[in-house]
């Protein structure tokens, strides 16, 4: 017996179509009723958000060359972190795609605990979330002996603190905000962690096997300022060469 699936979940399939039993058309019908529960509430979480929303393509060479400036002469986090909110688009350069990006600057988490920030991308699979803790360039991951340093291990604490919140209140976190919640839709407990902290030349190549081992173990990405910057480099690097090969081929 052959199944016909219906190419588009928008469509409602039509049971006089194929032969399938009850239980198959019941699990096909749940699964079209989900996906258009799942995109009425990614609308409205949408537009939830909508002040939060960064255009990831707008990223210039100027906007660079301000980064490394601001990397440069940053005396601490907080250096960092008014420049990025400043310029959030520089903060959604890592994500790999999606259909819209945003970002939500000091999200706090009850009376105790405040993100630096909460990044989202919308794709296929709904919001996709990461939670970011910056800790200061002059901060070191690692100490001499190659364990983590004190900062880098208060930093992913402050992840998990976050996490055990959303345990606690998960539907809270998720509703929307004018529905009296915090609006991170989709998210979950175990949401995904980047810290931010340091610098490349001061984090030894022998530590990577460490840092891999934390993010795995954590689910946290670790990564030096300087990855950042490079990510909002390529990004930038690969606009200006579509720009180019259009103005060429108008030629």
């Amino acid at each position: 017996m052959s199944e016909i699936i219906p190419e588009d979940p928008c469509d409602e399939p039509n049971v006089d179509d194929v032969s399938l039993d009850e239980d198959e058309w019941a699990a096909i019908l749940q699964d079209h009723k989900d996906y258009e529960a799942r995109k009425a509430r990614q609308a409205e979480a949408e537009l939830s958000l909508t002040e939060f929303s960064v255009t990831w393509d707008t990223i210039t060479p100027d906007d660079v060359d301000e980064f490394r400036r601001a990397l440069h002469d940053a005396k601490d986090e907080r250096d960092m972190q008014k420049f990025l909110s400043s310029r959030p688009h520089l903060l959604v350069q890592p994500l790999a795609g999606g259909h819209g990006r945003w970002v939500i600057p000091e999200k706090k988490f009850g009376d105790h605990f405040r993100s630096d920030y909460m990044i989202a991308e919308n794709s296929s699979l709904g919001f996709e979330w990461l939670a970011v803790e910056l800790e200061g360039p002059q901060r070191k991951m690692f100490n001499k002996d190659g364990r983590p340093n004190t900062w880098l291990l208060h930093a992913l604490q402050q992840i998990d603190d976050w996490r055990g919140f959303m345990e606690s209140n998960l539907q809270y976190v998720r509703n929307p905000r004018h529905k009296d919640g915090l609006g991170l839709v989709d998210i979950h407990s175990n949401v995904r962690g980047l810290v931010i902290i340091g610098r490349r030349h001061e984090t030894p190549p022998r530590t990577n096997a460490t840092r891999r081992r934390l993010a795995a173990t954590r689910n946290v990405d670790i990564h030096s300022w300087d990855w950042l910057v490079e990510r909002a480099q390529m990004r930038s690097d690969e606009l200006e060469g579509g720009r180019r090969r259009r103005a060429e081929e108008s030629d």
